[in-house]
């Protein structure tokens, strides 16, 4: 195979999507050159575009261009120019006649004479000036666009984060980047300082940039909030900077903390001394001080609370036990209460209660949760109407309708799943609630997981009882054996396969004897292909859903829903995908079963919705039914990225969740993140059967492992002063 060291100029003819960036397949060029892109690579179809790389004699398909370099060719040749005038939408009054005269008689020359000389362009086409003017200002524009392109294309960035930037930015963006390329962390979502700091690196930043220390801290504090912790203590973030940053100097930690200070004394930051000094972003310490504003007033009287509450309990709530009873007493008498506890404790039943009562007083009640799953559940069980609390807020992606000036609307609202709601959501929450007129009750089960978001709500009001509180200790009698299994969790213990069956199903299954991770692998997959739907009875599509603890390993949901996909599209539709190649995502195909991992307020899919792939065009585009709602998604749509294979899924992002039947992944493999209550989390997402499936040494692990919850919030703070004698 020879090499041969070349450059070509061309027009990309065809455009492959390729993830976040672009790939292009072939470039029409004057010898019809087929071209391999080495990477992904910025283009779209029709780009003109200038490559160096190798000319290489392919033993199989013959001569090839390897591209090594791509950058946009701004030199225009006549026969571009001309389809450049002609074509371009915005471009008036020239037509292919007149854009070839301007073609022939400037050429290379254009941009040179369209800059300094328009009226020469106007009257080689005979057009008026007017409309030459406006071609000036699309030619000057496209060429600031292509420029940049060009250079944002190391950084990886799409179409439309480069048109945001070159939007914001115009001509300077090149140049501003190139002054301070950490822009990009406060200009464009998603660009953290990991990512840019890599570029930043390359170009030659020096390590001791203001910016870059400044981004640095910035980073260490968000990265906080994205584990949960609302505050960094100072010192403790001091040396996460340091750790960061590799500055290779012996006095870094002194100039890291005098860029901190510099922070703080501009407010970017700030700092607060309580048991310690700690540091935080200003937004989050604002509303968890405003929430701990608002429960304060929680011991005051419910604005439609009645003297009848005893003979209104024994009407509605004959069945209640006093813990219920004594909860659903607080919610008619109190501002805000909350009522906690495991599974099969009653909370739902109390709920129901709760709306008896308000319907017979003729009181309005809403009922919310953080998810539409959760909604979903919470309106089949209680068999009352209830939403997420997004769209009780009147969330459009954008901005809320509900807030302090136009209230949510109700007597009572109840918010269900309390244990998901994180900092910001709470906030948003109370800052729409009008507690003159509304009283709120919050539920939820402080067993389980913290949310995904910064704090700790549920488990800080638990712990502080600063607001009226009922933990729910009993299981009810009703609850059954996997109710009482999955509480059991909570005390350490796993208790073997049931010996009660109803039919031909178990409700608790557990299978320990694989020490192996391909094992445990081989037996989910055998599960699936013999056992859940031949002998069990379920709908693998709809009644089973795999939990698992991390996304990576041969146990994580990556792998798993490869060989999940292969299994089931042969099993129930006789097709069989193709090997998913190393770092690449799997494509979709109809049947699959996909989760959505971010909010699309456009397509009004929720995270952690569920959904079927019910059509799959050849070039990338799907059609997928979330809960009966066929929604089309074209292949260039961002939201293709917002879609992963649901059959196996982390437990954390099932919260709110509830299948007929859950297979709990809990391996020593993921000895590192075991804890009770995410193996409890897990099973009780089950609602007829659970399988647990392993090795012995790794569910007992997981069980006995207790996880001192260690979030660091401000609410643990407040409220415990506010309760405190």
């Amino acid at each position: 195979m020879t090499q041969e060291r070349a450059s070509i100029r061309g027009v990309v003819e065809t455009v492959f999507y390729s993830g976040p960036t672009f790939s292009a397949g072939r470039l029409r060029t004057a010898n019809g050159a087929i071209v391999k892109f080495a990477g992904k690579v910025f283009v779209r179809e029709s780009d003109r575009v200038r490559l160096e790389g190798h000319w290489v004699e392919h033993p199989k398909y013959g001569r090839q261009f390897e591209a090594e370099f791509m950058g946009h060719d701004l030199e225009m040749n006549p026969e571009g120019l001309a389809n450049f005038l002609a074509n371009h939408p915005d471009v008036k009054g020239i037509g292919p006649a007149k854009a070839r005269l301007i073609a022939d008689e400037f050429g290379s020359r254009f941009d040179a004479v369209i800059r300094a000389q328009p009226e020469a362009v106007a009257a080689v086409a005979k057009v008026p000036i007017e409309n030459v003017l406006d071609l000036q200002q699309i030619w000057i524009a496209n060429s600031d666009f292509n420029t940049a392109m060009a250079y944002l294309a190391a950084f990886g960035l799409t179409h439309h984060q480069v048109t945001t930037l070159v939007g914001k930015f115009g001509s300077q963006v090149v140049p501003i980047l190139e002054r301070d390329p950490y822009v990009l962390m406060r200009e464009i979502t998603g660009f953290g300082f990991k990512r840019v700091d890599k570029i930043a690196r390359k170009m030659g930043v020096p390590k001791d940039l203001p910016s870059r220390i400044r981004a640095g801290l910035h980073y260490c504090v968000l990265a906080a909030l994205d584990d949960g912790d609302c505050w960094v203590e100072y010192e403790d973030l001091l040396d996460r900077a340091n750790t960061l940053l590799v500055m290779d100097a012996l006095d870094s930690r002194e100039v890291i903390e005098g860029h901190l200070e510099a922070l703080l004394a501009e407010g970017l930051l700030i700092s607060h001394p309580f048991e310690r000094l700690v540091v935080a972003d200003p937004e989050i310490h604002r509303m968890e001080a405003e929430l701990a504003c608002v429960l304060k007033t929680a011991h005051e009287r419910n604005p439609h609370a009645v003297a009848e509450v005893e003979q209104l309990l024994d009407a509605e709530g004959s069945e209640l036990n006093p813990e219920q009873r004594e909860a659903v007493r607080n919610a008619v008498s109190f501002s805000i209460s909350l009522m906690t506890g495991g599974a099969g404790s009653g909370k739902t039943y109390a709920v129901s209660t709760i709306t008896s009562i308000a319907e017979r007083l003729e009181s309005k009640v809403v009922l919310a949760a953080p998810t539409g799953k959760a909604a979903k559940r919470l309106e089949e069980v209680v068999g009352h109407e209830a939403s997420t609390i997004h769209r009780l807020l009147g969330f459009n992606g954008h901005t809320y309708s509900r807030d302090a000036l136009n209230p949510i609307e109700a007597d009572i609202l109840v918010v269900d799943e309390v244990s998901m709601v994180d900092v910001p959501l709470a906030w948003r929450l109370f800052q729409a609630v009008d507690l003159k007129r509304t009283a709120v009750v919050l539920v939820g089960d402080h067993n389980q997981l913290p949310p995904v978001g910064p704090g700790n709500l549920l488990r800080d009001l638990t712990r502080s009882h600063a607001i009226p509180t009922v933990l729910l200790t009993r299981i009810i009698r009703q609850a059954g054996v996997l109710k009482e299994n999955s509480t059991a969790v909570l005390s350490g213990e796993v208790r073997p396969t049931s010996d009660v069956q109803v039919g031909a199903r178990r409700p608790w299954y557990v299978i320990d004897k694989f020490t192996d991770r391909e094992d445990v692998r081989r037996m989910l997959l055998l599960l699936f292909d013999e056992v859940l739907q031949e002998r069990l009875g379920y709908d693998l599509i709809r009644d089973v859903q795999v939990l698992t603890p991390t996304h990576k390993g041969p146990l994580g949901t990556v792998e798993l829903n490869v060989e999940l996909q292969r299994l089931l599209q042969r099993k129930l539709y006789g097709f069989e995908p193709p090997d998913v190649e190393p770092g690449h995502r799997p494509r979709f195909y109809p049947g699959d079963k996909l989760i959505q991992t971010k909010n699309d307020y456009e397509l009004g899919v929720m995270n952690g919705a569920m959904g079927v792939v019910v059509g799959a065009e050849s070039s990338g585009g799907l059609t997928v039914n979330f809960d009966g709602m066929p929604m089309e998604i074209g292949k260039d749509s961002d939201a293709i990225g917002n879609l992963q294979l649901g059959y196996a899924t982390s437990i954390h992002k099932m919260q709110g969740s509830e299948f007929p039947c859950a297979v709990v992944i809990a391996h020593k493999s993921h000895s590192f993140m075991h804890h009770r209550n995410l193996l409890y989390t897990a099973v009780t997402r089950a609602k007829e059967a659970v399988v647990i499936l392993g090795d012995r040494w790794g569910i007992d692990n997981c069980a006995s492992k207790r996880q001192v919850d260690r979030r660091n919030t401000f609410l643990s703070f407040l409220l415990h002063q506010e309760t405190r004698p």
